[in-house]
Protein backbone atom coordinates (compact mmCIF):
# COMPACT_ATOMS: atom_id res chain seq x y z
CA UNK A 1 0.00 0.00 0.00
CA UNK A 2 1.28 3.84 -1.15
CA UNK A 3 1.87 5.98 1.46
CA UNK A 4 -1.27 8.20 -0.11
CA UNK A 5 -3.42 5.14 0.35
CA UNK A 6 -2.77 4.35 3.85
CA UNK A 7 -3.34 8.00 4.57
CA UNK A 8 -6.31 8.25 2.54
CA UNK A 9 -7.69 5.12 4.77
CA UNK A 10 -6.71 6.49 7.93
CA UNK A 11 -8.22 9.79 7.62
CA UNK A 12 -11.51 8.20 5.96
CA UNK A 13 -10.99 10.24 2.73
CA UNK A 14 -11.37 13.59 4.77
CA UNK A 15 -9.18 16.49 4.77
CA UNK A 16 -7.40 17.01 7.73
CA UNK A 17 -7.21 20.18 8.18
CA UNK A 18 -11.36 21.19 7.29
CA UNK A 19 -12.52 17.78 7.73
CA UNK A 20 -14.56 17.99 4.82
CA UNK A 21 -14.13 15.19 1.93
CA UNK A 22 -11.94 15.19 -0.75
CA UNK A 23 -12.11 14.04 -4.30
CA UNK A 24 -10.59 10.83 -4.83
CA UNK A 25 -9.73 11.59 -8.75
CA UNK A 26 -9.89 14.33 -11.08
CA UNK A 27 -13.03 13.18 -12.60
CA UNK A 28 -14.67 13.22 -9.55
CA UNK A 29 -14.69 16.77 -9.86
CA UNK A 30 -17.65 18.89 -11.90
CA UNK A 31 -14.63 21.06 -13.18
CA UNK A 32 -10.86 21.55 -13.42
CA UNK A 33 -10.59 24.47 -11.46
CA UNK A 34 -12.49 22.69 -8.41
CA UNK A 35 -9.94 19.92 -8.72
CA UNK A 36 -6.99 22.21 -8.44
CA UNK A 37 -8.38 23.70 -5.41
CA UNK A 38 -9.88 20.41 -3.54
CA UNK A 39 -7.37 17.74 -4.82
CA UNK A 40 -5.58 16.09 -2.40
CA UNK A 41 -2.23 16.83 -1.21
CA UNK A 42 0.10 15.58 1.05
CA UNK A 43 0.88 18.12 4.50
CA UNK A 44 3.34 18.28 7.02
CA UNK A 45 1.78 18.41 10.15
CA UNK A 46 4.80 20.38 11.76
CA UNK A 47 6.17 22.28 8.32
CA UNK A 48 9.15 21.94 6.86
CA UNK A 49 9.93 25.71 8.21
CA UNK A 50 9.33 25.06 11.45
CA UNK A 51 11.95 21.43 11.61
CA UNK A 52 9.34 19.18 10.53
CA UNK A 53 10.09 16.28 8.09
CA UNK A 54 9.49 14.29 5.16
CA UNK A 55 8.48 11.08 7.55
CA UNK A 56 5.40 9.30 7.16
CA UNK A 57 4.24 10.02 10.62
CA UNK A 58 4.45 14.08 9.64
CA UNK A 59 2.41 14.14 6.80
CA UNK A 60 -1.25 14.08 6.42
CA UNK A 61 -3.92 14.53 3.12
CA UNK A 62 -5.38 18.07 2.64
CA UNK A 63 -6.84 19.92 0.07
CA UNK A 64 -4.68 21.93 -1.63
CA UNK A 65 -6.69 25.20 -0.43
CA UNK A 66 -6.45 24.44 2.52
CA UNK A 67 -2.94 22.84 2.66
CA UNK A 68 -1.81 26.77 0.96
CA UNK A 69 -3.89 28.79 3.47
CA UNK A 70 -2.25 26.79 6.28
CA UNK A 71 0.96 27.64 4.99
CA UNK A 72 4.14 26.76 8.00
CA UNK A 73 1.41 27.66 11.16
CA UNK A 74 1.80 24.96 13.60
CA UNK A 75 1.38 24.64 16.57
CA UNK A 76 3.48 22.67 18.87
CA UNK A 77 1.62 20.36 21.05
CA UNK A 78 1.75 21.01 25.35
CA UNK A 79 3.26 18.58 27.14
Amino acid sequence: MSLFDDLWARQSGLCAICGEAMPENRWRTPHAAVWKKRRPTFDHIRPRAKGGTDAAENLQLAHADCNRRKGAAWKPSAR
